[in-house]
């Protein structure tokens, strides 16, 4: 398993986060979310990145947080 940061264009809310289960928002000064949360393998990252879009939510960054 492994921690993610997805950074996204503005707010996110409640809606987003609910589709993203275990995941913590943290806004930025530059008008953009932080989301960061554990993703136990790739094909569960794809499928964080395509509820995401299926949300319309505006992806800047993902990758991977080193511990």
């Amino acid at each position: 398993m492994s921690q993610y940061e997805i950074t996204v264009d503005g707010v996110v809310g409640p809606m987003v986060l609910a589709a993203l289960e275990g995941f913590e928002a943290r806004v930025t000064t530059v008008g953009r979310s932080r989301l960061v949360g554990e993703v136990v393998d790739q094909a569960a990252l794809h499928g964080i990145l395509e509820r995401l879009e299926d949300l319309r939510v505006d992806i800047v960054d993902v990758h991977r947080v080193e511990p």
